[in-house]
């Protein structure tokens, strides 16, 4: 459900204003009303960035905890340079590590390319040097070294490496030189570059750790800076909000605050300089939303948010929806194996789980586990396998005989599908009578009542020949709904005339018609998604016994736990996808459309 609100006026002389924001903001209740874009403004502007670049490196940073490290709390800074001074001494940790692997990197590189050369000695290459045979280091193409440069120039081929000759020439004199490209003679011995790499090596460690370090012990730091910083921008757009009036020595502000906490409002104002009144809210106000549910529901309420927060003049149908998303996902799992694993895989991680997010998100898996478990094992079939209340082979498929063979889960997803679209319908309706009044909501209700009693007067005179009561029955069920289209016909829009009424009428019942054939099909993807992750199973499983079948004792139990694991592995994985995509799709565009869901609401958020 949707919270009550209540609108503010406030009222106050612009030197008590900022004054007047602390108070607002201890009280922690107040959603500011905004009536400027942070957009606006540089200084909003330059706060959302400096928040942006600081959530990149606490991300990096929190990758970078050990898995056994202890929770973080929250710490605040005292100021803005402390927060500063945080931020500065990790960024330079990561820098040294970055500017480190390079220098290692580019050691390494150096270390490689004079190995070549092979072993060579400083002093003396220095002492040749100064006998006056200084040596001189070339690179040529293999097919390019002259075999005459030998005895022209005294070149000695060191090395012959990936196409390239590697040479030097002693004592060389005078202005000729061999047409080859001369290199930098080194400047170090083999040995000392590589207890250079090592030094380097050594300190990138250190500096690793002290970062690792730094993510186990003081990512709460980074955190407490970032919400600092995020203060700072409520504050700054909260003075940005108020309309200055009477020669800007007035500031009026307005603002929200849930029904449940209002009271909350006069003793926290008490003894401060202004003036506030609870007013009415508007029709074009664009109310802030607070959804409202029980524990169960709210587990869904991220589903919900995924889409749109319902608007506040409309209902909060994440309660209404989560039953149906649940039943979906686990037709299109189709299998209680799958269901068992993931019931037990998001136990685990919730019993792992630091944060609240994460935990409610396993929650929810656990719900959709637990439901697929049951509905997966009514359906025949446990990680592939046809289950003996099937009256099918272990490693055949759901036999016609049983009740909820294929025709029946075909027919079953689209009576499923029926069902939420005339639930949506009445959804609408309701939504309509709260909106603007009952007679506004009746034709909607009509249209739900035409789909609901019209199937079941189908449904009984199919079944009503030869049985006189199933025969009245219909005709009763027919009756009303023939009533219920003639009222929607010719009463769908309250205070126009009757022509422009049939007119209207006309054109729903056109959509409707059209609309629902096309939304009933659309449920069908429930049978089929989950009739083929079903059959994979089963395919994976006769794969496995027939590859490991002809093989030798204990190569064949081998062969078979490979094709099991890596078979269902990606089963399951194909189906958690098409699990939670096709039932997102279904809640979102059939679902959503028929109970008329507008969205576009937003979320409430004190000033705190």
């Amino acid at each position: 459900m949707i919270e009550k609100m209540q609108k503010y006026l406030f009222l106050i002389y612009h030197r008590e204003y900022e004054g007047f924001l602390q108070s607002l903001r201890e009280l922690g209740v107040v959603h500011i009303k905004e009536t400027k874009s942070p957009k606006q403004f540089d200084n909003l502007q330059a706060l959302l960035a400096k928040r942006k670049d600081l959530a990149d490196l606490r991300r990096r940073v929190k990758s970078l905890r050990s898995k056994d490290a202890p929770e973080v709390s929250m710490i605040l800074p005292q100021s803005e340079e402390q927060g500063v001074a945080v931020r500065s001494e990790i960024e330079e940790l990561m820098e040294k590590e970055r500017n480190l692997a390079n220098q290692i990197a580019a050691q390494r590189r150096e270390i490689d390319y004079w190995s070549i050369w092979g072993e060579y000695d400083l002093d003396l290459m220095k002492k040749l040097e100064n006998a006056g045979y200084k040596l001189h280091f070339y690179v040529v193409a293999s097919q390019q070294f002259k075999e005459e440069w030998i005895e022209e120039y005294r070149a000695v081929k060191v090395n012959d490496f990936r196409a390239q000759a590697y040479f030097v020439t002693i004592g060389q004199s005078g202005d000729a030189r061999p047409e080859a490209d001369e290199v930098k003679a080194p400047t170090a011995s083999m040995d000392e570059m590589q207890r250079k790499l090592e030094t380097l090596q050594q300190e990138a460690e250190e500096t690793h750790n002290r970062i690792v370090e730094f993510a186990d012990t003081r990512l709460g730091e980074l955190d407490g800076y970032d919400r600092f910083i995020e203060r700072d921008f409520d504050f700054a757009n909260a003075l940005l909000q108020a309309e200055p009036e009477a020669n800007d020595t007035l500031m009026v502000l307005e603002g929200w605050v849930p029904e449940r906490v209002a009271d909350k409002i006069a003793p926290a104002l008490d003894g401060v300089p202004c003036y506030y009144e609870q007013v009415e809210i508007q029709e074009n106000d664009n109310v802030p939303v607070k959804l409202k549910n029980n524990r169960y529901a709210r587990l869904f309420e991220m589903i919900t948010k995924m889409y749109s927060l319902p608007n506040y003049g409309e209902l909060d149908i994440t309660s209404l929806f989560a039953p149906f998303f649940m039943l979906f996902f686990a037709l299109c799992f189709g299998d209680g194996g799958y269901g068992l694993l993931l019931l037990i895989g998001a136990t685990v991680a919730k019993t792992k789980a630091k944060e609240d997010g994460v935990k409610s998100v396993c929650s929810m898996l656990m719900w959709l586990g637990g439901t697929t478990a049951i509905v997966g094992s009514l359906m025949g079939t446990v990680f592939g396998m046809v289950m003996p209340w099937t009256g099918g082979t272990i490693l055949g498929s759901v036999p016609d005989t049983y009740i909820l063979n294929q025709n029946t889960m075909m027919y079953l997803s689209v009576v499923l599908g029926l069902i939420q679209i005339v639930f949506g319908k009445f959804i609408a309706g309701y939504k309509m009578q709260v909106q603007k009044g009952f007679k506004y909501g009746l034709a909607t209700y009509c249209w739900a009542a035409l789909i609901l009693f019209g199937g079941l007067g189908l449904v009984a005179m199919m079944l009503g020949e030869g049985n006189p009561m199933l025969a009245m029955a219909s005709k009763v069920l027919l009756g009303i709904a023939a009533l219920a289209f003639v009222i929607a016909l010719f009463y769908n829009t309250p205070g126009k005339n009757i022509f422009l009424n049939f007119g209207s009428g006309l054109w729903a019942t056109y959509n409707n018609a059209s609309g629902l054939l096309g939304d009933t099909l659309s449920y069908i993807r429930l049978f089929a998604i989950g009739l083929t992750g079903g059959i994979l199973g089963g395919v994976f499983n006769n794969l496995a016994v027939q590859v490991g079948g002809g093989l030798p004792v204990g190569l064949n139990f081998v062969v078979m736990a490979i094709i099991l694991l890596f078979g269902h592995g990606l089963n399951f994985g194909l189906c958690m996808i098409s699990s939670l995509v096709h039932p997102l799709r279904l809640t979102f565009v059939e679902f959503y459309k028929n109970a008329e869901f507008e969205g576009g609401g937003r979320q409430y958020t004190p000033f705190k």
